[in-house]
């Protein structure tokens, strides 16, 4: 731990679980907002929902003729969506899900490209996806019905959040850009300029000022999405960071990368507090709304799930 960080303010996080069933590698986790149930995704065509205190597998969501890159888990855990290139159609889709009857439920389609992100907001039935098609699209989850599309990135579209007011969205790409769009007429706002490679993470902090990306270029960025403008690099990792994501009280993040580690950062300082391991490259990370919770899944096939021990 960096000297001068007390050790009380960190939370901890408890020995891993693992969680194992995909037969490749986990390209997305989501979690409810009580961290009862866990939502992943993988190149196998399938999803997974899993009993986080028991660590079984309860549902297994299938039809995806294609590999599944994305997921996204409504908080009461009852809707799901996920994101894929369907061989067989020769289209790509953003499909979702009703959980409890384990069928799907609507395919939105227009996507050219593989769909590779995708953001839910179930309340306001909105659904945000990111293509290799170089856009990003908004859709009304209910009538299915493709509201926006955002056009600007030059490259692949890999990741895209939804601000919690759902009047931003953020997206990266392989162009190297994070880009703020205003959610409700689709006009870009900002493009945050700064990393110097790919960038495949991003997430909205939850008071949704603020954005974290991770990027090929092994960094952390920290940036004012209302200013348009970067707060803090972060730095530790030794291979491409993958995955981010807040945690509630929004002044700590994690993420996670190719370098096998889960890192722990207090986005005040710029510090990395704690880091874990995972046995195969961290690819995706979520934590759930109240904290308690955290998974990454990796390219080993695995999902690892920790327990945060809140500091005293």
């Amino acid at each position: 731990m960096p000297r001068g960080v007390p050790a009380l303010s960190v939370p901890r996080l408890e020995a891993p679980s693992v969680l194992s069933g995909h037969e490749r590698r986990v390209s997305a986790v989501s979690l409810t907002a009580d961290g009862s149930r866990l939502l992943s995704s993988s190149l196998d065509r399938t999803l997974r929902l899993w009993d986080t205190a028991g660590g079984a597998c309860t549902t297994v969501l299938s039809g995806h003729t294609s590999d599944v890159n994305a997921a996204a888990l409504s908080p009461d855990g009852t809707l799901a969506v996920s994101g894929s290139g369907e061989l067989t159609l020769q289209e790509s889709i953003v499909r979702i899900w009703d959980v409890r009857s384990a069928k799907a439920r609507r395919d939105l389609t227009g996507h050219e490209g593989e769909v590779s992100t995708v953001a839910l907001d179930a309340g306001r039935h909105r659904v945000v996806s990111g293509s290799a098609d170089e856009t990003v699209r908004i859709w009304d989850s209910e009538t299915g019905t493709c509201l926006l599309v955002l056009q600007g990135h030059t490259g692949w579209v890999r990741s895209v959040a939804l601000s919690p007011d759902a009047t931003r969205v953020v997206s990266a790409g392989m162009d190297g850009t994070v880009r703020v769009w205003d959610a409700k007429s689709g006009a870009p706002a900002h493009t945050l300029n700064g990393h110097t490679d790919k960038v495949y993470a991003v997430a909205i902090s939850p008071e949704g000022r603020r954005a974290l990306t991770g990027s090929k270029d092994r960094t952390l960025r920290l940036w004012d999405i209302d200013a348009g403008r970067a707060l803090r690099e972060l730095e530790g990792h030794e291979g491409v960071v993958r995955g981010v994501t807040f945690l509630p009280d929004g002044h700590r993040a994690l993420s996670t990368g190719e370098d096998k580690t889960v890192r722990l950062w207090d986005l005040d300082t710029g510090l990395c507090v704690a880091t874990e391991h995972t046995s195969g490259a961290g690819l995706c990370v979520a934590s759930s709304a109240e904290g308690r919770r955290v998974a990454v899944g990796t390219y080993d096939r695995k999902i690892f799930l920790w327990d945060v021990a809140r500091p005293a």
